[in-house]
Formats: structure tokens, sequence, C-alpha cells
């Protein structure tokens, strides 16, 4: 094990970073709750939140399906 280097893949690095970052503002939450009350303020509503994740996620897998086919089809 001594000398081993172990690779990740992109997804893996990124999934750490924002996992990482999620938990630093999950226990900000805990530790300031008047900075989490001002902050919460800036949001958008959560409609308006759940709309962009399927939004953002209908155009990815369009696109994704898109390559997909034009891939196949050369």
């Amino acid at each position: 094990m001594i000398g081993r280097s172990v690779s990740r893949c992109a997804t893996c690095s990124t999934l750490r970073w924002f996992l990482t970052a999620a938990g630093a503002l999950i226990l900000a939450l805990y530790l300031q709750p008047g900075w989490a009350v001002r902050i919460s303020g800036l949001l958008p509503s959560p409609l308006v939140i759940g709309l962009g994740i399927c939004g953002v996620g209908g155009l990815g897998f369009a696109v994704g399906l898109w390559r997909m086919r034009s891939s196949q089809d050369s």
C-alpha cells in the first residue's frame, strides 16, 4: 500500500468537493443560526429552485441524448 497512487475519476473529485462544501454549510446552520436566517432571505422561493433543478436536469438529459444519437449515426 505504501507508494501506491490512487486515481480518482473527475466525477468522484467533483462529488468530494461538493459534499465538503455542503457539509460545511450544514455545520454552519447549527453553529450560527442567525447567519442562516440572513442568507435564507436572499434565496429564491422553493418553487423557483425546484423548477431550476428540473429545467437544468432536463436540458442536460436532452443534450446528452442528442450527443449519443449523433455519435451513433456517424
